[in-house]
């Protein structure tokens, strides 16, 4: 089940996410409005226009998420396991985990260190 969504959230990410979809988008908003306009449609069809359009940017919007959360971890991985290869502490692997007060403290640390080893 979760390749299933994974690649169906990555079909939609890179779809969404092609230039030619605005465009494509506002042209069919203006057709759908003039066609709305043209034969009077009451006001209920343009309220469920509104709600179908809110309720796909809420689903295109958590399928970004997903996508952008998944990337995020292979980053951090990445950026760990470089880490584990390097010379640097070892106290950088997993920095993003820990709150912002240790993490300016392990920053700081560092400039002192670079400073220490230019004199």
């Amino acid at each position: 089940m979760r390749w299933r969504f994974r690649l169906i959230s990555d079909l939609a990410v890179s779809w969404a996410g092609h230039r030619v979809v605005p465009v494509a988008l506002l042209g069919f908003i203006t057709l759908w409005t003039a066609v709305g306009l043209r034969f009077s449609f009451p006001r209920q069809w343009f309220l469920l226009t509104n709600m179908v359009g809110t309720l796909v940017t809420f689903l295109i919007l958590l399928l970004l998420q997903h996508s952008q959360n998944r990337d995020m971890k292979a980053l951090h991985a990445k950026l760990d396991e470089l880490i584990r290869s390097s010379e640097a502490g070892n106290h950088w692997i997993a920095a993003e985990k820990k709150d912002a007060d240790a993490i300016e403290e392990m920053r700081q640390q560092h400039q002192d260190q670079i400073s220490a080893k230019r004199v």
